[in-house]
C-alpha cells in the first residue's frame, strides 16, 4: 500500500513540475493605452500593470479545450503588432500557430489549423491589408526565404509564388514591410543549409526588395559601409537574433558598454544610419532586446518599448516600468552615413567608368592610327582645298590672268613665260620649265576642281602653229571661287 502512495505522490509531483514548465505569463503592450498587460496561463486571468507597480486582475479569459491543449509547453509566445484596437495577436515561435485575444469578449483562441512544422523559428510577422504574413525563419537545419500568409477561409498558411532574385534565406538580419510601397526590404541575411557547402554559414550583404504588386524580388545593391559592417559584426554575435523594427527604424545597440547607452538606427526607407548617445544616462537600466537582460520583461509594439523590472522596497516587492518611444530618440540624432556607401574603387559606377575609359582609349587609338594611314596621302590636297598658301603666288597670278582671258581664248606662250618668269631662259629650257610648272599646278588643283587638266594647252584658232593656255571649261567655276577666296 505504501508503494502505491509513493508512486501517486511522485506522479503528482511530476505533474506539478510539468505545470510549472509552461510559461506563466503571456505579456503584451497596448499601443493605444501605452500600458502593459499579461495573461496568466495557469489561472487564465487578464492582468494589467498599474502605475504603482502592481498587477491587478481585470477579467477571466475564456478558451476552449482545443486551444488550451495546443499551447506547447516551454515555447516562446510573442505579440504581433496590429492596428486592430480590440484584438491582440500572438505567435508561437518555431510553429505556424497563432492566437488572438478579443478584449471585448475576453475569448482567447487559436486561429489556425496548422500542423506543427518547425521551420519558421524567429520569422518576421506583420499584417498586410489586414492579413497576417510571415517571412523567412529557421528550422530543420536550414534557413528559408518563404513569404506566406494566413488564409481565413481554410485556416491554413499559403505561400506566394515569386520571380526575380530572392535571398537564399531571410533570417537573423534586417527585414521590414513598408506599407506605403507595398513591399518588403531585407539585407544582411543569415543563410544556412546543412546540405550546401558542407553546412557553411553565410551572411548575404545584398539588399533585396520584394514587390507584392508584381510578386517579384529585385536586388537593389549591396551593403558596403565599413563602419556599418564593423558595428553589425560586433552587435550580432548570435545569428539567431533578428533586429527590431519600429515601423520606421531598425534598432541596433552599440557595444561594448562605455559608461552610457548608445544606439544606432537605420531608416528602412532611405537606409541612412543615425546615432543616439544617452548622455544623461536615461537608459542605463533599459533594454530593447529580451536577451540583453534576463531580469527585465521587454515588451515591444511598433515604436514603443516597455521594460518591466522587479524592484523591492523594505518588505514590499513591486515592479518598475519604463516606457520609451524609440522613434523619438532619433528625431535629432546624428547621421553617420548610409549602409550602401561604397569604397570608390570597388563601386559598380567606378567599374563602368573604368571600362568606358579603356574602350574610349582603344577607339581613339584605332581612329588615330586609321587616319594616319588612310588620310596620309590626301592630307596635302585637303589642306590645298581650303588654303591658297599651298599654291605659289606666281601660279595664282597665272590663274587670275587665265580667268580674265577665258572668254577671249586665254593667253599665248610668250605671256605665259612672262608671268612665270621664264623669259631669260633659252627656248628649250622655257618649254621644259613651263610644262613642269603647269603639270605641278594641275596636280595641286585636281582635288579642288575634280579635273586633271585645269590649265589646258590648246592650238590657237587663228594660227594652229601657235599654242595658247586657258582654263578648262569644267574647272572655271571652281577656279573663280578659289581666286575670290
Amino acid at each position: 500500500m505504501g508503494l502505491y502512495i509513493k508512486r501517486a505522490f511522485l506522479l503528482l509531483l511530476l505533474l506539478h513540475i510539468g505545470m510549472q514548465t509552461r510559461a506563466d505569463f503571456y505579456y503584451f503592450l497596448n499601443h493605444k493605452e501605452k500600458t502593459a498587460y499579461r495573461i496568466n496561463s495557469i489561472t487564465w486571468n487578464l492582468e494589467k500593470l498599474k502605475r504603482e507597480g502592481e498587477w491587478i486582475v481585470l477579467n477571466r479569459i475564456k478558451l476552449d479545450s482545443a486551444t488550451n491543449t495546443s499551447l506547447a509547453k516551454n515555447i516562446e509566445i510573442n505579440q504581433i503588432s496590429s492596428d486592430v484596437p480590440n484584438h491582440v495577436y500572438f505567435s508561437a515561435n518555431c510553429t505556424n500557430q497563432f492566437y488572438r485575444l478579443d478584449l471585448k469578449s475576453m475569448i482567447f483562441n487559436r486561429m489556425d489549423k496548422t500542423f506543427y512544422r518547425g521551420d519558421n523559428c524567429h520569422a518576421y510577422h506583420f499584417f498586410r491589408k489586414g492579413v497576417l504574413h510571415s517571412v523567412g525563419g529557421y528550422g530543420f537545419w536550414r534557413t528559408n526565404n518563404h513569404i506566406i500568409y494566413f488564409d481565413e477561409k481554410s485556416k491554413e498558411w499559403e505561400a506566394y509564388s515569386s520571380t526575380g532574385t530572392p535571398p537564399q534565406g531571410i533570417y537573423g538580419g534586417f527585414v521590414a514591410y513598408l506599407p506605403e510601397k507595398d513591399e518588403l526590404i531585407s539585407f544582411m541575411n543569415y543563410s544556412h543549409d546543412v546540405n550546401v557547402n558542407n553546412g557553411t554559414f553565410f551572411r548575404d550583404k545584398a539588399i533585396y526588395t520584394y514587390s507584392f504588386k508584381t510578386n517579384k524580388w529585385s536586388q537593389r545593391g549591396s551593403v558596403y559601409s565599413k563602419f556599418f559592417l564593423e558595428l553589425f559584426y560586433k552587435t550580432n554575435l548570435d545569428p539567431h537574433n533578428g533586429n527590431y523594427f519600429t515601423g520606421k527604424y531598425f534598432i541596433m545597440p552599440a557595444i561594448p558598454f562605455s559608461g552610457f547607452q548608445e544606439y544606432y538606427a537605420i531608416d528602412a526607407r532611405t537606409l541612412e544610419i543615425f546615432n543616439f548617445k544617452d548622455n544623461v544616462n536615461r537608459l542605463t537600466k533599459f533594454s530593447i532586446y529580451p536577451h540583453e537582460n534576463n531580469v527585465n520583461e521587454v515588451l515591444r509594439n511598433k515604436e514603443l518599448v516597455l521594460n518591466i523590472r522587479p524592484n523591492q522596497s523594505e518588505n514590499v516587492v513591486y515592479v518598475d516600468g519604463q516606457l520609451e518611444n524609440l522613434d523619438a530618440l532619433f528625431l535629432n540624432a546624428k547621421s553617420v552615413g548610409f549602409i550602401y556607401e561604397e569604397i570608390w574603387y570597388q563601386s559598380e559606377s567606378f567599374t563602368w567608368f573604368l571600362c568606358f575609359l579603356i574602350i574610349s582609349l582603344i577607339v581613339l587609338g584605332v581612329l588615330k592610327k586609321g587616319k594616319s594611314l588612310f588620310f596620309k596621302r590626301f592630307k596635302y590636297a585637303n589642306e590645298l582645298k581650303f588654303s591658297g598658301d599651298l599654291v605659289n603666288k606666281t601660279t595664282i597670278f597665272l590663274l587670275k590672268r587665265l580667268v580674265e582671258t577665258y572668254e577671249t581664248g586665254g593667253i599665248d606662250v610668250d605671256e605665259t613665260n612672262s608671268i612665270l618668269g621664264l623669259t631669260t631662259l633659252a627656248h628649250d629650257a622655257q618649254r621644259y620649265k613651263r610644262s613642269a610648272i603647269v603639270k605641278e599646278a594641275n596636280v595641286k588643283l585636281a582635288l579642288l576642281t575634280n579635273c586633271h587638266d585645269t590649265i589646258q594647252r590648246q592650238d590657237s584658232e587663228l594660227d594652229r602653229r601657235q599654242k595658247r593656255y586657258m582654263i578648262n571649261s569644267m574647272a572655271i567655276k571652281s577656279i573663280k571661287e578659289f581666286i575670290k577666296s
